[in-house]
This record gives C-alpha cells, structure tokens and sequence, in this order.
C-alpha cells in the first residue's frame, strides 16, 4: 500500500511537471516565432528593447520544454538523438542565459550569443534527423523536418528575406529561431493533447 502510494505520488509529480513544461514550451515557442517574424519586417532601437527582453522571456520558457522532450522520447534514443538532444540542451540554455542578460544591458552577453545559439541549431539538426530514422517516435515528422530545417533553411530564408528588405543581411539568427520555435509549438501541443500516462522509460 505504501509503496502504491508513492508510485502513484510519484508519477502524479511527474504529470504535473510534464504540463507544466508543455504549457510554457507552447507558450515560449509561439512566442519565439512571432517575434521572429516581426523583427524581419524592421523595428526601430526604441522597439528592439521591447523585443529584446519578450525575446529572453520566451528562450527560458523553451528550456522548461527539454526535460518534457526527454521523458517523451527517450526510449528510443540512440547516439545521434542522445548527442542531439544534449547539444540542443546545453546551447540553448546557453543561449537563453546569453540573451536574458543581453536584454539587461550586458554587451558581453551578446558576443556569446551566436556561438550558443549556434550549438543549439546544430544540436536540433541532429536531434531532428535521428527522429526521421526512428520508427519509435511519440512526436510528429513535422517537429522532426522543422528541426531539421531550422539552420540550413531558416538561414537561407533569413538572408535572402533580410537583403531584399533592407539591402542588408541583419539578424539572419531570427530565421532559424522561427522554425525552431515552431517545431516546438508543435511538439508540445502533441504532448499536452497525449496522455501523460503514455511517457515511457
């Protein structure tokens, strides 16, 4: 009887964390994504410090999407999905970290930001290719393909959107955010409409 009791306090416990970390994934994600797009139509310096810290706010709403991620999916990871995800993990949390302080005036913090961001994107890249190799997956081939997509073609996009607009590359990191963002909008809306029961070891 005690030892159902704590099972059951125990798996309660991790229910509880999974919406919690899938809410503030959805949230961070479509968040993320918005200010993305909007940062590509031109914002002026006064507008930058209102998208600076919403920006900030929606990366350390993210981190709280990985150990969701995790208990999800890794019954099936392998090397590639373990390397993946824990790239993915330590650059953007790096990445969030960088650009909360950014936004409170740390000009340091900046020059971080890309190398982090950068291990973030590769990280997704990996992570989203083991997962179009698994036939295990609890998530979505979408979430997968926009991982997959986040550097190479969100860079791409970013780029060639930037240029045309304004005759210049600026914030190319903005396009691979979007995608990134989105296949987490997408993984934690499969995530909170599954049972939570499902979460496999």
């Amino acid at each position: 009887m005690i030892q159902y009791e704590t099972q059951e306090t125990r798996h309660g416990g991790q229910a509880r964390w999974i919406r919690f970390g899938t809410a503030n994934g959805l949230l961070g994600g479509v968040l993320l994504a918005v200010l993305g797009l909007v940062i590509h139509t031109g914002l002026t310096d006064a507008q930058f410090e209102v998208a600076n810290p919403l920006g900030a706010v929606a990366m350390v709403l993210l981190v709280a999407a990985l150990p969701v991620f995790y208990l999800h999916e890794r019954h099936w990871f392998g090397r590639l999905a373990t390397a993946g995800f824990w790239l993915t993990t330590a650059g953007w949390v790096a990445t969030a970290v960088t650009m909360a302080l950014f936004a409170l005036g740390s000009e340091m913090a900046g020059l971080v930001f890309v190398p982090a961001w950068l291990v973030a994107m590769l990280g997704a890249f990996a992570l989203g290719v083991a997962m179009l190799r698994s036939d295990d997956v609890s998530s979505t081939r979408l979430s997968a393909w926009l991982f997959v997509a986040a550097l190479p073609v969100g860079l791409a996009l970013s780029v060639a959107v930037t240029w045309f607009a304004f005759g210049r590359v600026d914030t190319p990191w903005n396009g691979p955010l979007v995608l990134y963002a989105l296949a987490w909008v997408v993984f934690c809306a499969r995530a909170w409409s599954g049972p939570t029961d499902t979460v496999r070891g």
